[in-house]
């Protein structure tokens, strides 16, 4: 079971699809993520690039994001993406089910410039940093952006430039959150 964390829909129980394709950011994880970042969360263009239920999303919803956009490939997540904001009568988060490179570029044609990504592809795509640069390249991250990044593996912060990264760990989750430095 997931649910909304804090907010306008706090305690709100989510759908979540199956596990197999899947994993849920739990109640913990995005419970210190959220109060990591809650005073940049309002008014801010949030996107969810491998959505999955949604709950990260409509967590960021319900803390007051201006807008909130939810990509997954796998059609399952979008009903259950779907299933969820009807249960909470949400009707302008943006969803769209493509991959993530054709989404990437369908927010650029639209000039959709976001605030706050989150990244937490599923388990069988490997995570490669060269998605960051893809954000960039398709010019769809705003100046003073924010990038947060959720695995089951520790990463070289070394390796990400350009960012002033912090680093939260929940049992065997990580959360990297990555501030732009300009």
């Amino acid at each position: 079971m997931i649910r909304v964390i804090g907010g306008k829909y706090r305690h709100r129980v989510l759908n979540q699809p199956s596990l197999d394709i899947t994993r849920c950011s739990k109640d913990s994880v995005k419970e210190g993520m959220f109060s990591s970042i809650s005073l940049e969360i309002e008014n801010k263009v949030f996107l969810d690039l491998f959505a999955g239920s949604g709950s990260v999303g409509i967590e960021a919803y319900s803390r007051n994001a201006k807008k909130v956009y939810l990509n997954d490939l796998n059609k399952e997540p979008i009903k259950i993406i779907k299933e969820n904001l009807n249960k909470l009568d949400i009707k302008d988060i943006v969803v769209t089910n493509l991959d993530y490179l054709k989404a990437l570029e369908y927010y650029n044609q639209n000039n959709i410039k976001f605030d706050i990504v989150f990244l937490d592809p599923p388990y069988k795509m490997e995570f490669d940093f060269k998605v960051i640069d893809l954000l960039k390249s398709y010019n769809v991250l705003n100046d003073n952006h924010m990038i947060i990044i959720e695995r089951d593996s520790k990463i070289d912060d070394e390796s990400i430039l350009d960012y002033k990264v912090k680093q939260l760990k929940y049992g065997k989750t990580y959360i990297y959150i990555l501030r732009s430095l300009l």
